[in-house]
């Protein structure tokens, strides 16, 4: 090497050594790049009725999961970019839409950085429903394998997991995707008051369910009932029938003069209703609605 070209060799070596101390900084500092969680609320509209479009980032480590504010986020609606907001105070970042088309469009929200290493993104779906399309409810406790786990332990020695939806029956997902694609637009419920709506989200994402509408309803003998009825006055009027698992889910869905099929645990006995249909596995569901 030529004694001329050696402090251009010390200044090329201490360009790259300044810009990995720069990425590195970079990383190290960066909050989100540490910890975020950005969760997407799914929406229920109508082709061409307004809504507000909603995510939250959130801190997970952080005890509560704090919000982290005045952060942008890009809203993205069936592949197409609608628009940005930034998180307020508590995290949410919330963006007025009105869907077109009707379906049941995928949302996709992502964390704006300059860096891709950062990229942070969470989904949703918008449920843009026509209104003369019938809705099923369905329980999500048909939707399992076994029995759902509600029970709480001891306070001394846990923390109250909540709802336990575990495993997924295997025929479900299937039978349900027919019931959806041909006819049905789907409302799920959580019967029990115990459930987190983005915990039972994901395990509906996770099992490749069809995308439908989650209603998590007080464990009281007028819930469902309330529920059919103010599905009614918003507009929802052809609520056709239902899922369900027991009797009292039968009793409600009969008087209201619903379809009504039951799929009761094995080995467990129970008094329906004479107009609800009884059947011991998904295979023969289609042919009952």
């Amino acid at each position: 090497m030529k004694q001329g070209d050696r402090p251009l060799t010390r200044l090329v070596m201490l360009n790259w050594g300044m810009r990995l101390l720069v990425i590195l900084l970079g990383v190290n500092a960066s909050p989100l790049a540490q910890a975020a969680n950005l969760s997407v609320t799914d929406l229920l509209t109508s082709p061409g009725k307004p809504i507000q479009l909603q995510a939250r980032l959130t801190n997970p480590e952080a005890e509560g999961e704090i919000g982290l504010p005045d952060q942008p986020l890009e809203f993205i609606v069936h592949g197409r970019t609608v628009g940005r907001a930034n998180t307020d105070a508590q995290g949410w970042a919330r963006l007025d839409f009105a869907p077109s088309m009707r379906g049941n469009l995928p949302i996709i929200v992502k964390v704006v950085t300059p860096s891709k290493t950062e990229a942070i993104e969470g989904k949703g779906v918008l449920l843009s429903w026509e209104r003369r399309r019938p809705i099923l409810l369905i329980d999500l406790a048909v939707l399992v394998e076994g029995e759902l786990v509600i029970d709480a332990p001891p306070p001394e020695l846990y923390e109250d997991p909540g709802l336990i939806l575990g495993e997924a029956h295997p025929a479900a997902a299937a039978e349900l995707d027919k019931l959806a694609q041909f006819y049905y637009n789907l409302v799920y419920l959580d019967l029990t008051g115990r459930g987190d709506l983005e915990n039972i989200q994901d395990w509906v994402r996770e099992h490749q369910f069809p995308p439908g509408m989650i209603r998590i309803l007080p464990k009281t003998p007028t819930a469902l009932n309330e529920l059919i009825h103010d599905l009614k006055t918003e507009g929802w009027e052809k609520v056709s029938g239902g899922i369900g698992r027991t009797a009292d889910f039968a009793e409600v869905l009969v008087q209201n003069r619903l379809q009504t099929v039951i799929l009761p645990l094995p080995g467990t006995e129970g008094r329906f209703p004479r107009r609800a249909i009884v059947l011991n596995d998904w295979s023969r569901i289609r042919r009952h609605l």
